[in-house]
């Protein structure tokens, strides 16, 4: 008697909980922070008191993570604008301090003798008995209105609101199953009123049918029936290609046959679009969840749905000739997107593990695939919006940038390097003509591959083109939400260190001030990887003049939106953007604008140059975007270090020297091919003159 109230009650209150708590997780997930974060005057009173609700949970999780994190993770800052996973442990803790209260009740319910149930017995002689407590009903009341209110919200956070799709709103069925109940409580409850005490065994199988009508239903309609739409979406793809042989030819000449309209033009198939869709919003939360290899999964369910010829999509083979003739314009656009975000998703496994080589191969192939694709599919010229393609080609050159020097994507053709890469950046260029800001990074990519293939001239004279239609204000801000980054302005500073190594110093310092005047505001604080991409050429060029104020200029610039704000962020930011980086290059900054003078910190510099652990790829990120080995900076720090350190400690001085010229042994590597051509010329330089002045002060006197 005593346990049977708590154990109902709690388990049909820890039901309603995890209701809220999965529809909380998922329009948090599918929804934008934004949403959660702001008020609109187009939001009613519904939506606004859902908006809260939300806001109210996201507060709860929050406050799981900061004990879970014994405070590391700071209390109520706000995650706008980042992609932060909602793990399970999240929605768990939200469910759990969801039931304290009731939790609370049940305990006080067994533990104070006043109230707990008892055993009484309702006719004498008769061996029936029956469960009272002598408060009367009053916690049973309360306990109902505790189990009733998870329901109530769920209801409430349920309800139709923009960003989250019908598929994944549970408000109709919970209704259904509400109303379910409702029946079921109407016709068991008055009778067992009308025969009280006087048949036991009615009663008690009224009582448990009253309480299985809270629990089937929503067991049937929510628990099985989403159960049933997940294998459903992600059975399609595979189910159809283990058919026999047969019915796979059939199945193909009934698409192809079917695809094809009287004027020759090919046709969607709207069921495959329509799981296609519904796989991609599963695809899209595995990702925001962090299971970037169900993620990647999903995406392969995808693309099996485009197959004619009954096997599932393989990464190695990906599409036959046949199979991209019998996509329609909407079939293209669904298979370059799931393409280019599978390579994302594979790229993502590269951060966790560089030397992944499966990840590095599927990752570039996905891109090369999607251009391929794009390029031989007839209904490219039905293709409304061609716009689709462009972060294919942005990803790509990406690749082809930060990949090792040796690398050769697939699918070229047999063709170099060098020549894939300039047939890259001309067809961007030409799929790009009179649309302004994707004209902007298309010619910021052929720039970027001329100075890769050390034509500088011809890549200054592209970048004044694109100085001619780049308008910071109206472009930055969109060029970041399409392309991640802003490529324009990050190639506009770039030139900065090439002008000022050709001789052309004054048009140098010219573009620094254009850049930090007009361009640097328009990048939000938040995108560190930007600013630091933007800042190290100019600073790098400000900290050669002559002048120590151009230095000191370069130091507060540099601090102010770089260094500071990544100490800030801690281990949050893109490896790109990290403190190891970061503090390398203040210390250039640092010893050339202290005129080669013992400064604060100096101590605590040194012994970073000389312990320092720095990732692989900072060598050919570094090489890529800022034409020098990070070697050779590296080496650069550890000179200017020891020519401040060597009238005060010899053996410290001799450390540095020995730490540089070590660093210079990699950059050696770095700079030159087997076969001895160089790589980059401008970084070639740098290097030479690093390694002379080391040399020489490492030369007895």
């Amino acid at each position: 008697c005593s346990l049977r109230q708590p154990i109902i009650l709690t388990s049909i209150t820890f039901m309603g909980n995890l209701l809220i708590g999965r529809a909380w997780r998922i329009g948090s997930i599918i929804s934008s922070t934004a949403t959660f974060a702001s008020s609109s005057d187009e939001i009613d009173t519904l939506g606004m008191a859902r908006l809260k609700v939300m806001n109210a949970l996201s507060k709860l999780s929050q406050l799981g993570r900061y004990v879970r994190s014994c405070g590391r993770e700071k209390f109520g800052t706000s995650n706008r604008g980042i992609r932060r996973a909602i793990t399970f442990a999240d929605s768990i803790f939200v469910v759990i301090v969801l039931l304290i209260p009731q939790l609370v009740l049940q305990i006080v319910n067994l533990s104070v003798p006043s109230v707990r149930m008892g055993s009484v017995q309702i006719l004498e002689g008769e061996g029936h008995y029956t469960c009272e407590s002598r408060a009367g009903p009053y916690v049973l009341i309360v306990g109902i209105v505790l189990a009733a209110i998870p329901f109530g919200i769920s209801l409430l956070i349920n309800i139709e609101s923009k960003g989250i799709p019908d598929k994944f709103r549970e408000l109709d069925d919970i209704v259904a199953s509400m109303t379910s109940s409702f029946w079921v409580l109407l016709s068991t409850l008055p009778t067992v009123g009308m025969i009280g005490q006087t048949q036991p065994n009615a009663r008690a199988y009224l009582m448990t049918a009253s309480v299985l009508s809270f629990v089937l239903p929503l067991s049937y309609n929510i628990a099985l029936t989403r159960l049933q739409n997940v294998t459903m979406s992600t059975g399609l793809a595979r189910g159809n290609a283990n058919s026999k042989q047969g019915s796979s030819i059939q199945r193909q000449t009934k698409r192809t046959s079917s695809s094809s309209s009287r004027d020759g033009k090919v046709k969607d198939d709207p069921q495959i679009l329509q799981a296609a869709e519904e796989t991609a919003i599963m695809g899209k939360m595995f990702d925001t969840m962090g299971s970037t290899s169900k993620a990647v999964a999903m995406n392969q369910d995808i693309l099996t749905l485009f197959k004619v010829e009954g096997d599932d999509f393989s990464w190695e083979t990906g599409f036959t000739l046949p199979e991209i003739h019998s996509l329609g314009p909407k079939s293209l656009e669904v298979v370059v997107k799931t393409l280019l975000g599978s390579s994302k998703l594979w790229r993502s496994f590269l951060y966790m593990n560089p030397d992944n080589e499966e990840a590095k191969r599927w990752g570039t192939k996905c891109c090369t695939d999607a251009l391929d694709i794009f390029d031989r599919a007839p209904a490219k010229t039905q293709v409304s919006d061609r716009s689709v393609i462009f972060p294919v080609y942005s990803l790509m050159s990406n690749i082809a940038k930060t990949m090792a020097y040796e690398y050769v994507p697939p699918n070229t053709n047999n063709m170099s390097r060098e020549e894939f890469e300039k047939t890259l950046s001309e067809n961007f260029v030409k799929e790009t003509h009179y649309q302004q800001y994707h004209q902007c990074r298309a010619l910021a990519l052929q720039a970027d591959v001329m100075r890769r293939q050390g034509k500088y001239e011809d890549a200054l004279s592209v970048i004044d083109e694109m100085k001619s239609i780049y308008n910071p204000h109206l472009h930055s801000r969109v060029l970041m939400k399409e392309y991640v980054t802003d490529h324009c302005v990050e190639i506009i500073a770039a030139s900065t260190f090439w002008l000022h190594h050709f001789g052309r110093n004054d048009e140098a310092l010219r573009l620094c001030d254009q850049v930090v005047d007009t361009m640097l505001p328009e990048i939000e604080a938040i995108d560190l990887v930007t600013k630091s991409t933007i800042l190290t050429p100019i600073c790098r060029t400000l900290a050669k003049q002559r002048q120590s104020g151009a230095a000191k200029k370069a130091l507060e610039l540099y601090r102010t939106h770089v260094s500071d704000p990544v100490a800030l962020a801690g281990g949050k930011v893109h490896p790109s953007a990290s403190m190891s980086m970061c503090v390398s290059i203040m210390i250039i900054l640092k010893c050339c604008s202290s005129g080669g003078e013992v400064y604060d910190d100096l101590s605590t510099d040194i012994a970073h140059m000389l312990n320092r652990k720095d990732p692989v790829f900072f060598e050919t990120t570094c090489l890529a975007y800022f034409d020098a080995a990070w070697s050779t900076m590296c080496a650069e720090a550890c000179l200017c270090l020891a020519k401040i350190t060597g009238c005060n400690s010899q053996d410290e001085s001799s450390d540095l020297i020995k730490e540089g010229l070590k660093c210079l042994e990699a950059s050696a590597k770095t700079l030159k091919k087997e076969d001895g051509t160089i790589v980059n010329s401008i970084a070639h330089s740098y290097y030479s003159q690093i390694l002379s002045e080391l040399e020489n002060l490492s030369a007895p006197v």
